[in-house]
């Protein structure tokens, strides 16, 4: 985990399984992050340096509602191959955000 102050913040979910854990990503100068909003989904919580994450895209929604619906979601694509999936409403804007920050490390 980064002690950095977050650069970027947005309200999301994480998509685990047939459900959406909400909470918070950030954007932080080392690393994403994601807090859940209840500490009895301690589970979600997640954090990556940014020099292991291989791509930044969308990913199309399942349609499950629970999960977040047809929403795209932000798809963080890690070296190993691994995709984590998290709904946020500005999905633009969090892509573009975090495609900086992956540049500026590199």
């Amino acid at each position: 985990m980064s002690d950095d102050k977050p650069l970027a913040a947005w309200r999301a979910a994480r998509s685990m399984g047939r459900m959406a854990v909400p909470g918070e990503l950030a954007l932080t100068k080392t690393h994403v992050l994601f807090e859940p909003k209840s500490k009895r989904a301690a589970g979600a919580r997640f954090s990556v340096a940014l020099k292991f994450v291989a791509a930044v895209g969308s990913a199309p929604g399942t349609g499950r509602l629970l999960s977040g619906g047809k929403a795209d979601r932000l798809c963080l694509t890690l070296g190993d191959g691994s995709e984590w999936l998290f709904v946020i409403a500005e999905l633009d804007d969090a892509c573009t955000r975090i495609r900086e920050r992956l540049t500026a490390n590199r």
